[in-house]
């Protein structure tokens, strides 16, 4: 298989995936609000509706589709505690910078078309279960995301180089969110968690990174909100404010602590950063190309272009 070939076959694997996830979701959305509507208002009920075509139809039919294509064993080394921290703070601090890196874009997006760009991840997450939260944010979508982003396309993709393979695994798990609001700081957070796939071989180490990072950057802050009950907030008056402040005090004071923690964390992550950043360790792939020649046969390929049309559709999506 030339490469061309190789890159439009990894394409058109994530394409189906995209396709077959979006597919069903619309439809079965559509068949619950005739058929059952006041369902669709239950939190678990659109978590599922959400991730059940992904983790169960997707994703297998991705993988299966993937299996065509020779895999490489990973050289395995292990990730000391120290330096996992380290990495772990370095992911806040993308995460921080990609968050407002979207925040200005769907900013600029709204200013200029008027479009409301609220992501409705965000009412998701601060209302239903608790558990529901926990399980689908910083359970399953960590393993799944790792097992189809970095392990999957990782081990294919290896031989053209680690800078080529970490580039695509981050680029292909930002676009796969569909959305301004997650792209950027999805994109950077993949590009970390391939690098850290690629130097140990481990994946349970960029799965460990992943579920810290979707537990103390969405899923802890959000069930503080619910403790605060910071919806109701936003319709109160002023002295109505303050007696809330008083009725939540606990979670509004673990609330505060959590970001000024987390501020903290994403500060030794920018210095961690630049201390590490020159000695990442990049190795050269049996089939690497020169980098213009490899960025066309990457993307210059009929799956790549129907994954990046469809991507740019669920952009479109989420913004009507």
């Amino acid at each position: 298989m030339d490469d061309r070939r190789f890159f439009s076959k990894i394409g058109m694997s994530y394409f189906v995936m995209a396709l077959l996830t979006t597919g069903i979701q619309i439809v079965v959305s559509l068949i619950l609000a005739v058929a059952a509507p006041e369902w669709t208002d239950l939190a678990i009920v659109n978590w599922l509706v959400s991730l059940i075509p992904l983790y169960l139809i997707a994703i297998p039919v991705c993988f299966k589709m993937l299996r065509s294509l020779p895999a490489m064993q990973l050289y395995q080394s292990k990730l000391k505690p120290g330096r996992w921290f380290r990495i772990l703070c370095i992911s806040i601090f993308i995460m921080y910078v990609g968050n407002i890196i979207g925040n200005i874009v769907c900013a600029l997006i709204t200013r200029a078309t008027g479009l409301d760009l609220t992501l409705g991840l965000d009412s998701l997450m601060t209302g239903g279960s608790v558990w529901y939260n926990l399980l689908f944010t910083v359970i399953l979508a960590p393993i799944m995301e790792e097992l189809i982003f970095r392990k999957a396309l990782v081990d294919r993709a290896i031989v053209y180089g680690d800078k080529a393979t970490v580039l695509l695994s981050g680029l292909m798990f930002g676009l796969f969110h569909g959305n301004f609001h997650q792209f950027f700081y999805a994109f950077g957070l993949g590009c970390v968690l391939a690098y850290v796939y690629i130097r140990t071989g481990k994946l349970r180490y960029s799965i460990a990174l992943h579920m810290s990072v979707n537990f103390l950057g969405g899923f802890l802050s959000s069930w503080l909100l619910q403790k605060i009950d910071y919806a109701s907030w936003l319709s109160q008056n002023p002295y109505d404010s303050i007696d809330l402040v008083f009725n939540h005090m606990g979670p509004l004071l673990a609330l505060i602590l959590l970001e000024i923690g987390m501020i903290g964390l994403a500060i030794a992550g920018l210095v961690f950063f630049i201390m590490s950043v020159k000695k990442l360790e990049w190795r050269s792939g049996e089939y690497e190309k020169p980098t213009g020649k490899m960025a066309s046969v990457m993307f210059g390929n009929p799956g790549m272009l129907l994954f990046f049309a469809i991507c740019v559709g669920l952009f479109i999506m989420s913004m009507l």
